[in-house]
């Protein structure tokens, strides 16, 4: 079965459900008429009510995004039970093994070069996807700080341009953000947490220090570019054994081109083409808008409107039956469409409230 993933969490809620309640994404509203509900968070569930959680105190309210829990799920890492409360996924480690199966035997994340401005009375993660890296000024950057983490017997390695593999046994139950959910907001809220998360911290301070006058950052800098001062960390943990995957990436959409701005999908897109398939599998196709996308709501809303509904009816044309997940800041909501499911006018009102509550 084909599965189109589509996640809304770069959006505020607020923004988000104004611009639903506008009539935003008129295609999508009409093919959820045709739509049977299969799942659902609480959030999702229920139209107007939260998730258990409190959205507005950023990470204390809950680590993960509905789509990565969502994925938790779908991987068998997170049960019925704890989906909703999971605070980890290892996306690092996921990352890490699909390209060495035996990476060492450690705990990973995934680390992205990022740059942090520190303002009057918050500090700001500036979006990653817009640095715009140079792979000489990459490897400059990681070979100054080598000697720092040789010392501690920390791994840190380019996995791909924009995406880092950090490794240490201190990362085991460090809980963490991606960095799409801290990019507008107040990124300290967002910031590693919990006493295991010292050693990092203190490695970071180390690292942010090495980076203050490099060579990197002053031409950067004289070219009138953001500099990179920091590493962004997410999705800590270890993988005992690699999971059975339940998809495969869609070769028209490769997921490492959809997600600059996002840790998780990149590592996603890493780790899909090692990972053994489970018994049944299908594409899986996501669209995200990024953080620049969700400044403006309501182009954001258009351009995400006619992408669902070219891709959810390509993958009608090609099977009987397809999977839609919508997820946002707040829950998520998994339904089918099918080609014989019929029209069902009465859901019109029905569909709008599904959205606008994820």
């Amino acid at each position: 079965m084909h599965t189109l993933l589509i996640d809304v969490s770069a959006f505020d809620a607020g923004a988000w459900r104004q611009a639903v309640q506008a009539g935003a994404m008129p295609r999508l509203r009409r093919l959820l008429r045709l739509a049977a509900r299969r799942d659902a968070e609480a959030a999702a569930a229920d139209s107007g009510t939260d998730s258990g959680t409190d959205s507005g105190t950023d990470s204390q309210a809950a680590w993960l995004s509905p789509a990565e829990r969502w994925l938790g799920r779908a991987f068998g890492l997170h049960d019925r039970r704890s989906a909703h409360a999971a605070e980890q996924f290892p996306w690092g480690a996921l990352a890490a093994r699909a390209a060495d199966p035996q990476p060492a035997g450690r705990a990973w994340g995934v680390a992205l070069p990022v740059h942090l401005v520190l303002g009057r009375d918050r500090l700001q993660l500036a979006d990653p996807a817009a640095l715009r890296l140079q792979p000489q000024e990459e490897q400059a950057l990681l070979d100054a700080v080598l000697p720092l983490l040789g010392e501690q017997d920390w791994t840190l390695r380019i996995a791909e341009p924009g995406c880092w593999l950090l490794g240490h046994r201190s990362l085991q139950r460090v809980r963490t953000a991606d960095s799409l959910r801290a990019v507008g907001r107040n990124a300290a809220d967002w910031m590693p947490g919990g006493d295991d998360a010292a050693p990092w911290r203190r490695l970071l301070t180390e690292i942010q220090m090495v980076w203050l006058a490099h060579p990197v950052n002053q031409a950067r800098q004289q070219a009138g570019l953001p500099e990179v001062n920091s590493l962004w960390l997410h999705g800590c943990g270890e993988l005992p054994e690699m999971p059975r995957s339940p998809f495969v990436a869609d070769a028209r959409a490769p997921l490492q081109g959809l997600g600059g701005s996002c840790g998780w999908l990149r590592a996603l897109g890493l780790a899909l083409p090692a990972l053994a398939p489970a018994a049944q599998v299908g594409t899986l196709r996501v669209l995200q808008p990024g953080v620049q996308d969700a400044a403006d709501a309501g182009a954001a809303c258009a351009r995400l409107d006619e992408q669902a509904d070219a891709v959810l009816r390509q993958a009608l044309r090609e099977q009987p039956r397809v999977r839609l997940v919508l997820a946002g800041e707040r829950g998520w909501a998994e339904l089918e469409l099918g080609r014989a499911g019929g029209w069902r006018v009465w859901r019109d009102s029905a569909s709008g409230s599904l959205l606008a509550a994820i």
